[in-house]
């Protein structure tokens, strides 16, 4: 019986939509017609299936519902319940409106049919039976609401209430005002069918209304008119021109809703002298610029700027009197409003005058500043401080170097500084921070100064007579002696000491710690000096005078030795080659047999730039050495920068495997030393009692030097 109600319910539904529909084909109605007619053929099967069902549940007296509808139906519109036992409902029980048994168009055991009140709203239906029993629908009943809008407030402030009027309006779910960001009012002061009362959004601004509206088919009505949002509006600013920290009268509308002044230059003004609804008036901050003021509405997140703008009272320029100007002379600045100003401020840090040797509204004149720079100036206002920068550039007369001669220029040497404006400078600082203040000559156009001694390469700097610095681009090289290297290290008392280095033909004399002094060389050029060691010096840093008197201490150190080297006993090379020892290399390998760079003792080392594998020595022009006299072999090496290795001592050459290898150090003279005992010369003889030929093979590339060489 229950698939009995379910066809009964589908052919209500399909009947009652057949009534509504407007626009269909007609083909449409013929398909229902033949739809509802399978339908009722099937229930005449069903009907016989289930009559002792129906009865059972006929005699039970329980109240079943098995349909209701049609949903989507409009108000006054009939609307039917079908069911079992139906005649013992009191009332039926819509959302927002009960409809009494009373009020029924129709009721029996199987069918209720009541016409859809205008208060119903969508929801659960609930169906009340005679003994206080319920009965609650399972599905939402709703309806197609045509929601009509009949007036609506044309204009209020945020957060005040709106009134909209017009029917079904219970039905309303939410109004979107032109809010940023968009924002859905959907909580309601008042709600009623013909009336709805809401609040307008702090955020709102002025414009269309979007309503939306619930039911079956939800509708959304934008209204026709702007809704207009009443905010502040200013229509005049009094005075026209007005000073920092003056009174500012704003005249307008709505200006009792104006919560904040935003002025030109980000300050917030929140406190105002007065205010009513037509005029506001409002001290004007000392930081405010000219231009548009920024309105915030009371309780509102909504600012609007005002179409006329604020102009100030400011100090303006017209012209300045030198330009340029020197320091410490008045400078006469003409313009306007120039008795506001409290202090000008020149470009420079600390340049800044508050006294004025005169001043009046068209001109003020003030002495310059000393730290005054060019630039362009600043007044500060006696109202509020505020800072007006001026377009006009001042220019300040400072000396300037065109150029400097002689250069290079030794110490206690004069220059000479040509220029503009040099009648200015009271001294002339070198790099080194040696300052001079005392010249030979001065004019506007040339200064003659003396080069101190304690001078150095680099640009000059000119103090002027107000003691501001200028920074020239003239640079000056200062010629100083200066030592690159000493050689040998350790030296001996007596042997020769090579200084090398540049400008070393400016000195007259060179001290040793313990102060021997040597002031006659054994040579001198600007690139090198070689002197014997007096017998009293002592291991330290060596002092050189000058021509000049100037002192400079090295920074390398010579190690003075007290015994040096062992002497030999049969010598090969002492300054040159002995005992006749002959050098035979060719080609790019052949060494430099009186080279003076580094020397171990006396004046001269054995100086090669040999290649890898390359080789240099050779053999004798008289008898051989005789190595069987004596117990070791011994010489000294010295490696160029970046030259660490190994060197092949090769004796008396013949298949050149047999050999003994030694180490060369970067920058430091090594001492190698072979016994005799183990020494196998390249025939295969273990000690051999003559040298024949003599070589030196190199397994690296680069410079090296080698001194007293020989037997003992």
């Amino acid at each position: 019986m229950q698939t009995l109600g379910w066809i009964i319910s589908v052919l209500y539904q399909l009947h009652f939509n057949s009534k509504r529909i407007k626009k269909l084909h007609m083909k449409s109605f013929y398909n229902i017609r033949l739809l509802l007619l399978v339908c009722l053929v099937i229930c005449f099967g069903i009907i016989t299936s289930c009559d002792d069902d129906d009865d059972a549940l006929t005699n039970s007296g329980e109240v079943e519902l098995l349909s209701f509808g049609p949903t989507g139906a409009q108000h006054g519109e009939e609307l039917r319940f079908i069911g079992r036992n139906l005649n013992k409902v009191e009332a039926i029980v819509l959302p927002g409106v009960t409809v009494a048994k009373a009020d029924f168009k129709a009721q029996s055991s199987e069918l209720i049919t009541l016409i859809i009140p205008a208060e119903a709203t969508e929801g659960k239906v609930t169906l009340k039976l005679a003994g206080g029993q319920e009965l609650v629908t399972k599905t939402v009943l709703s309806f197609e609401v045509p929601v009509t809008i009949a007036t609506i407030t044309e204009k209020a402030r945020p957060g005040a209430n709106i009134t909209i009027t017009g029917t079904k309006l219970n039905w309303i779910t939410g109004v979107i005002f032109s809010t940023e960001p968009i924002d859905t009012v959907d909580e309601f002061v008042s709600q009623t069918p013909s009336e709805l009362v809401l609040t307008v959004p702090v955020n709102a601004k002025t414009g269309k209304l979007l309503i939306l509206t619930g039911g079956t088919e939800p509708l959304e009505l934008e209204t026709e008119e702007e809704f207009v949002v009443a905010l502040p509006t200013v229509t005049a600013l009094a005075p026209g021109l007005v000073r920092h920290e003056e009174n500012l009268t704003l005249t307008g509308t709505d200006l009792d809703l104006l919560g904040a002044i935003v002025f030109p230059g980000g300050t917030r003004v929140s406190d105002f002298v007065s205010q009513t609804a037509n005029q506001v008036v409002v001290k004007v901050p000392n930081n405010a610029n000219a231009g548009s003021l920024t309105l915030v509405a009371k309780n509102s997140l909504v600012a609007t700027e005002t179409e006329v703008e604020l102009k100030l009272v400011l100090p303006a320029i017209t012209s300045m009197t030198p330009n340029p100007v020197k320091h410490g002379a008045n400078l006469t600045i003409s313009g306007t409003n120039l008795d506001h100003v409290k202090s000008v401020v020149f470009n420079g840090e600390g340049a800044v005058a508050s006294t004025f040797v005169s001043q009046s509204s068209s001109s003020i004149v003030v002495t310059v500043p000393n730290k005054a720079t060019a630039g362009n100036l600043k007044f500060i206002t006696k109202r509020g401080d505020y800072s007006v920068t001026t377009a006009a550039e001042l220019r300040i007369v400072l000396p300037a170097i065109t150029n400097a001669t002689p250069s290079p220029v030794d110490p206690g040497a004069n220059l000479t500084i040509t220029g503009t404006n040099l009648d200015l400078v009271k001294s002339v600082v070198f790099n080194g921070d040696a300052s001079v203040s005392n010249f030979v000559s001065k004019t506007a156009s040339q200064i003659v100064v003396t080069i101190p001694n304690n001078a150095r390469s680099g640009a000059l700097k000119l103090v002027t007579t107000s003691n501001f610095e200028v920074t020239t681009q003239t640079e000056v090289e200062v010629v100083l002696p200066a030592v690159t290297s000493l050689t040998p290290s350790p030296v001996l008392p007596g042997a020769y000491l090579t200084l090398n280095g540049s400008g070393l033909n400016l000195i007259k004399e060179v001290r040793f710690v313990g102060g021997a002094k040597v002031t006659s060389f054994l040579a001198q050029t600007a690139s090198q000096i070689i002197l014997g060691v007096p017998a009293n010096a002592k291991t330290g840093k060596l002092t050189l005078v000058t021509v000049r008197n100037l002192e400079i201490e090295t920074s390398q150190t010579v190690e003075v030795g007290t015994g040096g080297p062992a002497p030999l006993a049969y010598a090969l090379y002492e300054d040159a080659l002995q005992n006749g020892w002959q050098e035979w290399t060719t080609g790019a390998n052949k060494p430099d047999l009186a080279n003076t760079e580094h020397v171990l003792v006396g004046s001269k080392a054995i100086k090669v730039n040999i290649n890898q594998w390359g080789s240099w020595g050779g053999g004798f022009s008289t008898a051989a050495a005789p190595a069987g006299k004596y117990t070791e072999f011994t010489f000294w090496v010295y490696g160029a920068p970046g030259v660490n290795g190994k060197v092949r001592l090769l004796v008396n050459p013949g298949n050149w495997d047999d050999r003994t290898t030694f180490t060369v150090v970067e920058g430091k003279w090594t001492e190698v030393t072979i016994q005799l005992a183990d020494l196998t010369d390249n025939n295969g003889v273990r000690n051999p009692a003559t040298w024949s030929d003599i070589r030196f093979q190199s397994e690296i590339s680069g410079e090296m030097w080698f001194d007293h060489i020989g037997f003992r």
